[in-house]
């Protein structure tokens, strides 16, 4: 069953059985995956997670042909400022943005800056060379290289698909 409707544009307006409905099944299936989302992870790791997230820089994960490279903004930030490990596969970046103290006359109205500690942990895929990683700092951008191992450029392989 179709009818044609003006809606207050005066733009005509097709309606249809199928598409009546089509706003609020989207609306069922969002709502059907946040309750999913919410019972298959605990409420604390979830928020943890964001929270870290949140407070730290936002970070980019490249895979490269030969190496997987890690890209941190982190604008105002020294290389000396900055910590990186990387034990079981796990990369960690710690640092603190420290406030500048300057004398002003006048107050702020407002500040979006943010100073204090922060740290990620970002598990790295399979197949890394430990030994070669290296890291550059530069205009506020960190970048992490991240080599491959010589096996796992060799796995590596391009999968065709039929149809």
């Amino acid at each position: 069953m179709t009818r044609l409707e003006k809606i207050s544009t005066g733009v005509p307006v097709k309606h249809s059985a199928e598409n009546i409905w089509e706003p609020l099944a989207r609306m069922r299936n969002e709502i059907d995956r946040v309750l999913e989302e919410f019972w298959s992870h605990p409420i604390g790791v979830n928020l943890n997670q964001r929270m870290q997230e949140l407070s730290g820089p936002a970070l980019e994960l490249k895979d490269k042909k030969n190496e997987f490279e890690l890209v941190a903004e982190m604008p105002g930030m020294k290389a000396e400022d900055v910590e990186i490990k990387l034990s079981h596969g796990i990369l960690r970046i710690a640092g603190e943005k420290r406030e500048e103290h300057e004398k002003k006359e006048s107050g702020y109205v407002f500040s979006e800056r943010r100073y204090g500690r922060f740290e990620r942990s970002i598990e790295l895929p399979q197949g890394i060379n430990h030994e070669k990683v290296s890291a550059k700092m530069r205009d506020g951008i960190l970048s992490v290289h991240i080599p491959k191992s010589a096996a796992a450029i060799e796995q590596s392989r391009k999968i065709p698909i039929n149809s």
